[in-house]
Formats: structure tokens, sequence, C-alpha cells
């Protein structure tokens, strides 16, 4: 009798638990089933090399491995790997189908991926420019339609957890990750980040699965005080929430579903530990209530960086006590003893693990893992496709920045080009890091249908007009008299210099002008008296004043993506006319670096107009092979209220002989403000397509509260009244705010 009772409570109990689990899962009903090991599983991610049969991020399982850390371990999610579509399928497939069928409670894995600028970790993937030259192009349709392709061909293989977009905002061009960031300018992170994050989550194309984006880092990690990666950031209160927090806050009404946090250390704190920033300004002030993941061992980081914890067991409480759910374990276990031990001490609480768990099970019930664990071969159909390379070629065509041009481009058929440097013959210069590997995959692994510069030139060009240098740098004397050489064949000598891919602190530099054997080899082109057209491969803006005196062309290209090549030779041809324009101040000198809405100095006070050059080029310069002509701007009225509009207009004409787009950047100056205002601030900013000839009047509408308006240093906006201008190009006009 005893075992037929046993029998029953067993067998209602498991149809009890089928039934939470298959019923479009109600989440507290399924925590309420959980161990506490389940628990704190979900709490934990571990890299895919702990499960492949040879550590590396290629996909071979090893199947005891994975079976002994989802049911022993019970691991909630997995990230990083790379290898091609059919591995990525069987492995996902395979991992999931032990998490869903040979698991307790069946709950679903959510494996995360770092696509930052296209699938850059499946080998078919479609590989777009990084989002600094995207910023460049100041066009949200372009990223939306770049965040679309993303997520078609990360769905299929049932990568459900992008690690993008970053949303920091890049101050300082010495930081190693300026190239992920959309550049210096606060309004243009927040309105490109937000168009990618609601492009990537709702794909119609892609449905009944769906997928999340991740904003981050959170928050301060683009400005360290030394320009290192992950050195500290001394950032004062009223500048986090007026040039940091805003591109957050636009993700979190675009309805960015999780959030990574920056790990280095902000004013003192490793942003990681601390409950000021991740429980009062994250969730309580910002509002963010998704999943908060830490960067990679960031634990660890608490003891041995930042030494805010005298271990690895203190460092988890401060962890977890200031607010994230999902600790970025990767290929320890400490965490989860860690976790046990400080809830027997009664140091932490059942109530914020389960907070977390509960947080993290609602992530996978959106993203509709309970009905849909496993990848689609259906949707395998929509990637590696002609019509997603289109898009990687506009994305690149329209990113890449005339910077120079003394009617040398565009280039005739029929001249005869020299190519040298480190990115002519280069793919990996195309691609750049995060591409297949961390620090952007060797030569020999990039992908086989892509070209390089000197290749897509001899398309473009025909294969007798181009010619290839062995020369990328200038080493010795044997390497300049090869190179001198190779130019007296040449009418033009296209350079592609810059930096050879890197990521993180791989990336620290100590001198932001560009490598003196680069700068030969430049120099020794000018000498030549041909003319020369530097094209620049380059995470960040590396100094190059001298030398962009002596050229006739620079192009900034940044790393452009697998149709890069393709991109470059377009506008060398004029196939393409260029319409990026900076996102980006372009430094003068390796010292002295500022952005354009800098504060005033006491040049302003003393020298009418001021002596010193602030920047080699400056945000929003961008060249086109036609012209552009602002006249008639016009305000509605001189005054205007704190409930009111004021709308502006002007007329720009395309006043050259072929079809181009401008970029139109609004700006406004506060003449006077209780906190030192920026000189000037972007406030708006759009692209306008005109024909030759061709005249549009643009319109601006004003809103005090969304353009005039400025935080305190406790994120209260202030509305003051007095005079501002209005700028765009080299017109502007003067009103005022009246109460």
């Amino acid at each position: 009798m005893h075992k037929i009772v046993l029998f029953a409570f067993i067998f209602c109990y498991s149809l009890q638990v089928n039934a939470v689990i298959k019923s479009s899962t109600n989440v507290d009903s399924l925590l309420s089933l959980m161990t506490l090991d389940e628990k704190i599983g979900q709490m934990t991610q571990m890299c895919f090399s702990t499960i492949t049969l040879d550590g590396s991020k290629s996909l071979d399982l090893n199947v005891d491995n994975f079976k002994q850390l989802i049911k022993q371990q019970h691991i909630g999610s997995f990230l990083s790997g790379s290898d091609s579509y059919a591995k990525w399928f069987d492995f996902v497939t395979a991992i999931q189908k032990v998490a869903v069928e040979e698991t307790r409670l069946g709950i679903p894995l959510i494996i995360g991926i770092d696509h930052v600028h296209g699938a850059n970790y499946i080998n078919e993937g479609t590989i777009f420019p990084h989002n600094l030259m995207m910023a460049c192009s100041f066009d949200k349709t372009l990223i939306e339609k770049v965040a679309k392709v993303t997520a078609i061909e990360t769905a299929p293989v049932g990568l459900n957890w992008n690690f993008s977009p970053v949303l920091d905002v890049a101050r300082t061009p010495y930081w190693p990750r300026f190239y992920e960031t959309f550049g210096e300018d606060s309004r243009v992170c927040a309105e490109l980040g937000s168009a990618y994050i609601k492009a990537y989550q709702y794909v119609p194309e892609i449905a009944p699965y769906k997928l999340s984006a991740c904003a981050k880092h959170f928050i301060g990690y683009s400005d360290p005080k030394y320009g290192y990666d992950r050195s500290p950031s001394e950032i004062p209160m009223q500048t986090l929430h007026e040039v940091f927090v805003p591109p957050f806050r636009k993700a979190f009404e675009a309805g960015v579903k999780t959030l990574m946090v920056n790990s280095g250390e902000l004013n003192g704190e490793p942003v990681h530990g601390s409950k000021f920033l991740l429980d009062t300004l994250l969730r309580r002030q910002l509002g963010f209530n998704g999943v908060i993941v830490t960067d990679i061992k960031d634990i660890e980081r608490i003891v041995k960086m930042h030494h805010t914890a005298a271990n690895e067991k203190e460092a988890t409480l401060q962890v977890i006590n200031a607010g994230v759910d999902m600790y970025m374990a990767c290929n320890s276990y400490t965490f989860i003893q860690h976790v046990k031990e400080l809830l027997s001490e009664g140091k932490l609480s059942m109530a914020q693990i389960d907070a977390s768990v509960r947080r993290i099970l609602q992530l996978k019930k959106e993203l509709g893992l309970f009905e849909n664990p496993y990848p689609s071969k259906k949707l395998l159909d929509a990637v590696n496709t002609t019509e997603n390379r289109k898009v990687a070629l506009e994305a690149a065509e329209k990113s890449i920045v005339l910077l120079k041009n003394e009617d040398i481009l565009p280039l005739s058929n029929s001249t005869k080009i020299l190519v040298a440097g480190i990115g002519a013959n280069s793919k990996r210069m195309l691609n750049g890091p995060w591409s297949f590997d961390w620090l952007g995959a060797a030569e020999a692994q990039q992908p086989q249908n892509m070209l390089t510069l000197f290749e897509a030139c001899k398309s473009t060009f025909g294969n007798n007009n181009v010619l290839l240098s062995k020369t990328e740098r200038i080493l010795t004397s044997a390497d300049k008299k090869q190179f001198l050489k190779d130019t007296r064949k040449a009418d033009v000598i296209v350079l592609a210099v810059g930096e050879q891919p890197y990521s993180e602190f791989m990336g620290n530099i100590n001198d932001l002008t560009l490598d003196a054997d680069q700068l030969e080899l430049i120099d020794a082109a000018i000498a030549t008296k041909k003319p020369v057209v530097l094209v620049l491969m380059e995470g960040r803006p590396r100094v190059i004043t001298k030398q962009a005196a002596g050229v006739k062309a620079v192009l900034f290209a940044g790393y452009p993506g697998i149709e890069g090549a393709q991109a470059i030779a377009n506008i060398l041809s004029g196939k393409t006319n260029p319409s990026a324009s900076l996102a980006f101040s372009y430094p003068l000198a390796a010292g002295h670096t500022i952005p354009y809405n800098h504060k005033p100095s006491e040049f302003n006070i003393y020298w009418k107009p001021e002596p010193a050059q602030k920047w080699l080029y400056p945000f929003g310069h961008g060249l086109s092979y036609t012209q552009f002509e602002y006249s008639d701007l016009q305000l509605s009225d001189t005054i205007i209220t704190p409930n009111g509009t004021l709308k502006a207009s002007v007329k720009i004409k395309n006043a050259g002989k072929i079809r181009g787009t401008e970029t139109a950047l609004w700006y406004i100056k506060d003449e006077v403000g209780s906190i030192s205002r920026p000189v000037k601030s972007l406030k708006f900013f759009e692209k306008i397509d005109l024909n030759s000839g061709e005249e549009k009047t643009i319109h601006f509408e004003i809103n005090p509260q969304q353009h005039l308006a400025f935080p305190d240093k406790a994120g209260l906006y202030r509305l003051e009244p007095g005079r501002y201008q209005l700028i765009i190009d080299n017109k502007s006009l003067w009103f005022s705010l009246n109460n």
C-alpha cells in the first residue's frame, strides 16, 4: 500500500512538473519546484570551451563533460564558440536536447554570443563594419537593416542572446574598444543603439523564434582616466548623467531585455560590485528590470584587480548584493560553491537568489525557449544570401568617410594604381577584431568569398592597371628601395595603413601616433611626387597630421567588413559617392584629444579666433564628390516657453553635378547655465538625398524638455531660461527660453 501511495505521489508530482514546464511556463510555479542547486545553476554561465573535446571554441562536443555540468551543476547558460553553420546547428541541438529531455525540470539553455558586427562567430556569417564605422553613416535605417540581417543569421542555430550593442560613449581614442562604440556623442549612441535593439529583438521573419540584445557596458567604461582598458574612470555624477546615462535610458525605452556590467572601476568602486550603481541608479532610478550579467570572470577581477575584497567568496557577496543576476564564470565552479556557503552563513538570502532566477526564467519565457528550444533548419534558408551581402556592401559604402580630396578622386579607369601597406592585401584588416576570433581570425581563416583591397581594385580598375607592392612597412633601406622601385610604374599610390586587429587590453597603446614604420612608408610615397591616397584601416584615429598634409586624399574606412574592399574600390572609382561623416573628432596630435562638445577654455576669452586648431578633422566632417549649400535658416519665433516648441528650417541644395547624400547636423549652444555647458551639443541629425541641382527644405522642431534641459548631479533635469544658439553647417540663429 505504501508503495502504491508513493508511486501515485511521484506520478502526480511528475505530471505537475511537466504541466508547469509545457504550459507557457508559469515562472513562479517553476521557481517553486527548483532546488537550490538548480537555482544557482541558472545564475551561472559557462564557456563552451569547458565542454568541447579540445578545450577550444571549435564545436566538437565532449558529451561526458557536458552531461556532468548540466546534470550535477545544473548550468543554465553557455557562451562563446566559433564554427560553421552545420557545426553550430548540431552542437546546440545536442546540448539543448540534454537540457530539455534529460534533466528533472527540462529548463532550456540560453546561449550567448558576441555578434557585435554581424554573425561574426559563424564561418559563413555576414560581417558588417564595426559600430564606430556604422555611426559615421548617421543612418538609423541602415543600422536597422544590419541588425535585422544579424538576427536572421544568428537565430537559426539557437544563439538566442547577443551581447550587443555597445552603448559606451567613446570619449578618449586611447581606449582600445573605441571602434566598438557609436562614437563620442551621447545622442548618436542613444539613437543608433536603440534603433539596433528594436530591429534585432523584433524580426518577424524568424518567428516563432525570438532573440535578446544586451546593452553594454553599464557604465563609465569608455572614459578611463589613463586610457587603458579597464583602468579606473573618474567621472563626476553630473557628467555621468548627461553623457553616459542617456544611451542606456534610451535602450531601456526600446525594450532591451538584458544588460552587461562594466567590469572596470568608476569613482572608486568596481561597477559590478557597486550597489549604488546597479541597484540605486540602474534598477531604481532608471527602472531597468531585466537580467544583469557580468563580463567574463569579473568576480576574480574584484579580488585581483580592484582589491575591494580579500577573496572570491567576499567578491561573490559584493556582486550579488550589488544586483548581478548571472555570473559569466566561463570555466570556474567556485561561484556555485561560494553562493551556497554564503546562503548557509546567512550573508545572502533566498529572496535575493529567487529574484535573480525569476528574471532569468522570465527572459527564457519571453524568448519562447520553453516552446522552441531547438535550432531551426527552416531558418537556415535565409543565411549567407546575396541579399545579405548587398546590405554589407551598402553598410560599408555609407560608413567610409572621405576626409580629404585635392581633386584626385574619383580615379579614372585608366589610372595605373600601386596598392601598398599592411591593409593592401589583407582580409583580416577589413573584418577586424571579433571576427571568428576575439582578436580577429588569422588570414588563412578568413572567408574565401571576400576580396582584399588589392583584389577589389583589380576587379574595378582592371588587372593591368593595378599593381601590388609587397612592402607593408619600411623597416630597412631594402624595404624602401623595393617600394620606390614598385612606384615607378604607377600614376597613383594607394596606401592602406592603420592598425592590425586588437581587442580590449591587447589594444592598449602609449602613443596615438601611427607606427613609425608606416609613417615612413607614407613619407616615401609622398617624396615620389606622385599623388598619394591614404586608406585608414584602424579601430581608432591614429595621428597622421604631418603626412595628411602631403597626401592628395584620405579615406577613413575603419574595419569595414566582408564587403569593405569593394566599397573602398567603389568610392575610389566614383561608382559610389561618399556620404559618411565622422562620428568622432580626429585628433591633431597625440597629446590633446578632446570631443567636439567640450567645455569652453581660456582661449574663448583672450583669442578670437582661437589660434590653436583642435582637430585634424572635426566631428561631423565628411566630403562628397558633389557640393552642398545651406541657406535661409529660419525659426518660427525668437522666443520659446517651457511647454512650447520652435520650428527651425533650412534649405539644402546640391550645387554639384552628381547625386549625393548630405548629413544634416543640428546643434544648440546654451549661452549661460547654472552648470557649465558645452560649446555646442548635437540635438538632431538626418540624411538628405539630393539630385544634382535639387534643393530641399528640412525641419527640426525644438522641444525644450528634450533639447534644452540638462541633468544635475542627482540626475534631475533642469530647464533654465536664457539665450540659446541654433547652429547648422556655418549658419546660426539665437532664440530665448522664457518662463
